[in-house]
């Protein structure tokens, strides 16, 4: 008789060992399918009333572009030379060292590329965020913190232009809301809207006048004015861009997109930091994003980025649900080793006589562990099988589960804290998670529910494999 015919008997024979370790590696199946699942899921979320917030790109600089175009700009400039070329500016100073820099005309996005990919088919609406400008506030005081050190900073704000501050980040993200007046509209100029903290230090109100000049030069420099027309209370405190009172959220002013660049003194010489598109039609998302990649810009120069964190695809707000399935993945993996190790551990306790029957009619004791071994294989091989078919429906239950718990988890933040993480609004709900169970899942899935079955196995087998022939038929008797 081969020992595939032995094992299957064996099976056969002990019904109770052969339905409990199915069970276990039924579960322990199905939990890693989920667990690998869930790494790649993806959180469908519904804005009630609104547009699909999430159906966006955004365009911002390259970074590594950006060292390229230096490097060309100070090669046409020439070795220990100053001047200026492109954008870039190289300078030696009294001390012998140089310095290079960048103006505006070097680290902004183009328009011209922005206008490009706005004037694609499908794209509803675009916004334009000029970078956070500091500058000198000339008629009014700024927020401080008598705590912390300035590190040589005058009385300086932040400036940031949008084309439509109702498409800002931190106000599409709730972390702010304007409170009196109204947003900063295509169409503005010369306006602004500042934070309660800054209107109530001041006494300022809607329809006041401020006024602003270059940080460097705050007693010779132009002064520029903005009219208050809104004033926004803060929800979440905004993430600092650096670190300073300049930066800090209450300091924060919203203008129209040309100001900053006229307070900073660069008038016509914008900075725009991000561009961001969104489509008229969420299903044809994947679709118009592969239509812009098409279009005629010089794409080296960027990055384009989707899911910004306002995603109909949420799965970024959900960060840590891959860290979360990896848990699960090595809970699983280690208790269903231990589990089927006792059980196997057990069993072997009550096989023997069997064991000793075996090596009395010449069997190595190799071939023993074999027979083990494919006997763990051919239950795993069927509990496995049975739970494919069960695999979409766990995974999907588990991922729900998880999105639930991290959404608690982000409340419980809200509650707990003025947190700058980016949340769901308040009238956006999960209306579903897409898990896919596709190949690479199966593959990992088979090998790890393989690795289990093989390690429990083989360890449960070691006092087999340790003990002498005369020993295991001695307790035969």
């Amino acid at each position: 008789m081969n020992i595939f015919s032995l094992s299957i008997r064996c099976l056969a024979r002990k019904r109770v060992r052969t339905i409990l370790l199915f069970c276990i590696v039924f579960l322990a199946s199905g939990f890693i399918y989920a667990g690998w699942a869930c790494r790649s899921a993806s959180v469908q979320t519904q804005t009630e009333g609104k547009r699909a917030i999430g159906a966006s790109f955004r365009l911002e600089e390259n970074e590594a572009n950006r060292h390229v175009r230096s490097s060309e700009a100070i090669k046409k400039i020439g070795d220990s030379a100053n001047g200026s070329a492109d954008g870039t500016h190289v300078e030696q100073l009294e001390s012998g060292d140089w310095m290079i820099w960048h103006d505006n005309s070097f680290e902004t996005l183009q328009m011209d590329d922005i206008l490009t990919l706005a004037s694609q088919d499908g794209i509803a609406e675009y916004n334009i965020t000029t970078v956070n400008t500091v500058v000198n506030a000339v008629n009014f005081m700024r927020i401080e913190d008598p705590d912390m050190e300035q590190f040589g900073e005058g009385n300086w704000v932040s400036l940031r232009g949008n084309q439509e501050m109702r498409l800002d980040m931190d106000v599409q993200s709730g972390n702010i809301e304007v409170r009196e007046g109204r947003m900063i509209a295509e169409d503005d100029k010369d306006v602004c809207v500042i934070s309660r903290e800054l209107a109530d230090l001041n006494g300022l109100k809607l329809g006041d006048t401020l006024e602003f000049n270059k940080r460097s030069e705050p007693e010779t420099a132009t002064v520029c004015q903005a009219e208050i027309i809104g004033i926004y209370e803060t929800i979440y405190k905004m993430t600092p861009v650096m670190y300073g009172d300049s930066y800090r959220s209450e300091n924060v002013i919203f203008t129209d997109l040309r100001f900053p660049e006229k307070a900073e003194g660069h008038e016509n010489d914008p900075l725009y930091q991000y561009a961001t598109f969104w489509v008229e039609n969420v299903d044809e998302y994947d679709t118009i994003k592969e239509q812009m990649k098409q279009a005629d810009i010089d794409w080296n120069r960027y990055d384009f980025l989707d899911n910004t964190g306002m995603s109909d695809t949420v799965a970024s707000n959900f960060g840590d649900m891959e860290t979360m399935s990896t848990v699960i993945l090595v809970l699983v993996i280690c208790s269903s080793v231990v589990i089927l190790f006792l059980v196997c551990l057990f069993w072997l306790g009550n096989r023997v006589h069997e064991i000793g029957v075996l090596l009395a009619m010449g069997k190595r004791k190799s071939m023993i562990v074999m027979q083990m071994l494919l006997e763990g294989i051919l239950i795993g091989s069927i509990a496995f099988g049975l739970a494919t078919f069960c695999a979409p429906a766990i995974s999907e239950n588990v991922a729900d589960y998880l999105v639930g718990y991290e959404l608690e988890q982000q409340e419980t933040e809200k509650n707990a804290e003025q947190g700058i993480k980016l949340y769901l609004e308040d009238d956006t709900e999960v209306v579903g998670v897409q898990v896919a169970v596709t190949g690479e899942v199966i593959l990992l899935s088979v090998c790890s529910v393989l690795g289990i079955i093989v390690a429990a196995v083989l360890f449960s087998c070691v006092s087999v494999a340790v003990k002498k022939p005369q020993e295991i038929l001695s307790r035969m008797s």
